[in-house]
Protein backbone atom coordinates (compact mmCIF):
# COMPACT_ATOMS: atom_id res chain seq x y z
CA UNK A 1 0.00 0.00 0.00
CA UNK A 2 1.23 3.48 -0.86
CA UNK A 3 1.65 6.00 1.93
CA UNK A 4 0.31 9.03 0.07
CA UNK A 5 1.55 11.60 2.59
CA UNK A 6 5.13 10.30 2.27
CA UNK A 7 4.77 10.18 -1.50
CA UNK A 8 3.59 13.80 -1.54
CA UNK A 9 6.51 14.92 0.64
CA UNK A 10 9.02 13.22 -1.66
CA UNK A 11 7.34 14.61 -4.77
CA UNK A 12 7.32 18.19 -3.45
CA UNK A 13 10.91 17.95 -2.21
CA UNK A 14 12.00 16.64 -5.62
CA UNK A 15 10.26 19.46 -7.49
CA UNK A 16 11.59 22.16 -5.20
CA UNK A 17 15.13 20.78 -5.32
CA UNK A 18 15.07 20.52 -9.10
CA UNK A 19 13.77 24.06 -9.48
CA UNK A 20 16.43 25.45 -7.11
CA UNK A 21 19.31 23.67 -8.84
CA UNK A 22 18.10 24.59 -12.34
CA UNK A 23 17.57 28.23 -11.34
CA UNK A 24 21.01 28.50 -9.76
CA UNK A 25 22.71 26.83 -12.72
CA UNK A 26 20.87 29.04 -15.21
CA UNK A 27 21.85 32.12 -13.22
CA UNK A 28 25.50 31.07 -13.23
CA UNK A 29 25.42 30.47 -16.99
CA UNK A 30 23.89 33.92 -17.53
CA UNK A 31 26.49 35.52 -15.23
CA UNK A 32 29.25 33.85 -17.24
CA UNK A 33 27.77 35.09 -20.52
CA UNK A 34 27.68 38.65 -19.18
CA UNK A 35 31.27 38.27 -17.98
CA UNK A 36 32.42 37.11 -21.43
CA UNK A 37 30.62 40.05 -23.07
CA UNK A 38 32.26 42.50 -20.68
CA UNK A 39 35.67 40.95 -21.35
CA UNK A 40 35.14 41.40 -25.07
CA UNK A 41 34.39 45.09 -24.44
CA UNK A 42 37.54 45.45 -22.37
CA UNK A 43 35.74 45.89 -19.04
CA UNK A 44 36.71 42.86 -16.93
CA UNK A 45 34.75 42.23 -13.73
CA UNK A 46 36.66 39.84 -11.44
CA UNK A 47 33.85 39.75 -8.87
CA UNK A 48 31.44 38.58 -11.54
CA UNK A 49 33.79 35.70 -12.35
CA UNK A 50 34.03 34.81 -8.66
CA UNK A 51 30.24 35.03 -8.47
CA UNK A 52 29.45 32.59 -11.25
CA UNK A 53 32.07 30.09 -10.08
CA UNK A 54 30.59 30.31 -6.57
CA UNK A 55 27.09 29.65 -7.89
CA UNK A 56 28.37 26.70 -9.97
CA UNK A 57 30.03 25.39 -6.79
CA UNK A 58 26.80 25.68 -4.81
CA UNK A 59 25.01 23.72 -7.55
CA UNK A 60 27.63 20.99 -7.34
CA UNK A 61 27.35 20.81 -3.57
CA UNK A 62 23.57 20.54 -3.76
CA UNK A 63 23.83 17.70 -6.28
CA UNK A 64 26.35 15.89 -4.08
CA UNK A 65 24.05 16.36 -1.08
CA UNK A 66 21.20 14.83 -3.08
CA UNK A 67 23.32 11.84 -4.04
CA UNK A 68 24.40 11.44 -0.41
CA UNK A 69 20.79 11.43 0.75
CA UNK A 70 19.65 8.98 -1.93
CA UNK A 71 22.43 6.38 -1.60
CA UNK A 72 22.06 4.62 1.77
CA UNK A 73 25.59 3.15 1.68
CA UNK A 74 27.03 6.65 1.92
CA UNK A 75 25.45 7.49 5.26
CA UNK A 76 25.24 4.12 6.94
CA UNK A 77 21.49 3.57 6.70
Amino acid sequence: MIEWSSFLIVAVATWVSAIVVITLYSTAVRMRAVHVDLLAEGRPKPLLRLGYWSVFGICGLLVLLGVYLIVPALHGA
